[in-house]
């Protein structure tokens, strides 16, 4: 019998202390909740203010400025004026997918003869390998720009020199202590690159290396073809949508909202959105469609339907990654199952979970959802052949999970990845020891209370306060995700007037709550099971609804007044 999961309670947290008094000395020409919630976020002078509602008045960053740009954009330029074969190598997730898209579209114009290559999932692995390295020399590529991958990858690097490939390496994940011998690494993450471009996407670093190289060749890039394409991989990789990215992001937005490219178009509709374009769109509806190529078969029909202008190929594509998606969706819930069994009641600070059943392409989904559930760092592997096991990795705010798995290198074949997700590969004898390993670095740095979920609080208010300039200065902070999420707020004593479950599996919550004349609709997802009073305290933030573009309140977590859960000051 499965086990039956109490969801941890979550804390409660201000996200800064005294953002009300910086709100009343610098901010005080704003409604008062929009002032707190930028004071909460650092945002705390007039300036500061208009570049953040302004993105689009930023200066352009200089790309020159990223670290071996120099080089890498000598050689690329070399290659074009040469005729030579360009080989363009990227990852089978969005981002990769996303970046190959924006590289393609954007070296056509120059003359560039480009060769895009996407490893399988399922028999290259991820990042470079050596096999389709030689592949690409044998149909006559002589330069290979990464996309997304190679950071990591010094052997697999070595042997394209050996073969005479000279490769320029496009990355973003954090950088090894050993790197590649590439002709060039332009990585944000390396500590000599500036801050500014920190934080990017691959598919960000990639629009940058072809802002450098049409300058360099003294023309203009038409960056409105690309944006929204550079808009898409950075909200899906979960990049921090804060400087250079919440200004990428923005002006990709916008461009969809004028024209959008026939992939796009078509897998807007078959995932039926209507109404605004948001990132929530990016994220719930086309993300995941770009990703289930990669997971279920290969991801090279996603960069088909990417780099396709014909309306009937994309919509034929489209369709193809719906149904991919669809089936993603329901092996992920076996599977999740199946992990959830196996897992059952232990309480360790950290789960390493495996099966047979598992399949390739949702191992990082398996780990993603338990480690969302259970509120601490997961692991879920699946066996790779007969000898070794492929995993993924997710943690949570509190755990470093690259970090911890670069600490045991021994015991794995290859890794890599960011601090909140990671992947590697271990053979089947070195499980147990990787396991308790890990294991004990997650105890020696979480305990108990550290491992319960934290709501990060903008600002307590009451909901009779949100309406009108309130509402529209809060609806701004758009574009949101990772790095900006959108404006949480604290509302105590709320009534609650009605509520039922809803949903296929009855797990979430639909209520009516009230605060004197006001009268919010919230949905509270994945708390049919909440404990529930008269009066309640909730945690909440605005959103368009599901089916129509009328507001109403995400309720992320809900608890009796009377309970009087503290909110911590940090």
């Amino acid at each position: 019998m499965t086990a039956t999961l109490v969801r941890p309670t979550p804390r409660w947290r201000l996200r800064k202390a005294g953002a009300e008094q910086i709100y009343r000395q610098n901010l005080s020409h704003l409604p008062p909740i929009v002032g707190k919630v930028l004071a909460a976020r650092g945002i705390d002078t007039r300036e500061k203010a208009l570049a953040f509602y302004k993105p689009h008045l930023a200066p352009d960053l200089d790309p020159f400025r990223l670290t071996d740009m120099r080089r890498a954009i000598d050689r690329t330029r070399a290659a074009i004026a040469g005729g030579e074969t360009i080989a363009l190598y990227g990852d089978y997730d969005a981002d990769g997918v996303t970046s190959l898209a924006t590289l393609t579209r954007g070296m056509r114009p120059l003359g560039a003869i480009t060769l895009p290559f996407i490893p399988s999932r399922f028999k290259e692995g991820y990042g470079l390998n050596s096999d389709a390295l030689t592949g690409l020399r044998d149909a006559g590529a002589s330069l290979v720009i990464t996309a997304d991958c190679g950071i990591s990858n010094v052997s697999e690097v070595e042997h394209a020199n050996s073969l005479g490939l000279d490769v320029v390496i496009l990355d973003h994940h954090t950088v090894p202590p050993e790197t590649p011998a590439a002709h060039a690494t332009v990585n944000p993450m390396r500590l000599d690159s500036p801050d500014d471009f920190r934080g990017l996407a691959a598919v960000g670093v990639v629009f940058h290396f072809l802002r450098a190289l049409y300058e360099d060749f003294g023309r203009s890039l038409d960056e409105s073809e690309l944006l929204a394409t550079v808009a898409l991989g950075t909200v899906v990789d979960v990049a921090p949508l804060r400087g250079e990215n919440r200004r990428i992001t923005r002006l990709g937005l916008e461009a969809m909202h004028s024209s959008l490219p026939p992939g796009l178009e078509a897998l807007m509709s078959v995932s039926r959105q209507k109404g605004a374009i948001t990132t929530d769109t990016f994220g719930y509806a086309l993300g995941p469609r770009i990703n289930a190529a990669g997971r279920m078969e290969h991801a090279r029909h996603a960069l088909d339907l990417m780099l396709s202008d014909s309306i009937r190929e994309s919509r034929e594509l489209a369709e193809r990654l719906d149904a991919m998606n669809r089936q993603r969706q329901e092996e992920t819930d076996r599977c999740l199952a199946i992990a959830e069994e196996l897992v059952g009641n232990a309480d360790g600070p950290l789960i390493m979970v495996g099966s047979d059943e598992f399949r390739l392409g949702i191992v990082g989904l398996i780990a993603g959802r338990l480690a969302e559930s259970r509120s601490r760092p997961a692991i879920a592997y699946c066996p790779k052949d007969d000898f070794t096991a492929t995993a993924s990795a997710r943690s949570i705010p509190q755990f470093d999970i690259v970090s911890a798995i670069r600490k045991e290198a021994s015991l794995v074949e290859r890794h890599g990845g960011h601090r909140a997700a990671a992947g590697f590969t271990v053979r089947n004898e070195n499980i147990p020891d990787l396991h308790d390993r890990l294991v004990n670095t997650a105890a020696e740095l979480l305990d108990a209370d550290g491992m319960r979920p934290i709501i990060e609080v903008d600002a307590e208010v009451s909901l009779r306060q949100i309406a009108g300039n309130e509402i529209r200065g809060l609806m701004q902070f758009e574009p949101c995700g990772e790095g900006n999420p959108r404006p949480v707020l604290l509302a105590r004593g709320v009534a609650l007037k009605d509520f039922k479950t809803v949903g296929a599996d009855k797990g979430h919550l639909k209520m009516q709550l009230k605060d004197g004349a006001a009268t919010w609709p919230a949905i509270a997802f994945r708390q049919a099971d909440a404990e529930l009073d008269g009066e309640v305290d909730v945690v909440v933030r605005l959103q368009n609804g599901w089916m129509d573009d009328r507001l109403e309140l995400e309720v992320l977590d809900v608890a009796p007044a009377s309970a009087g859960r503290p909110l911590e000051t940090p």
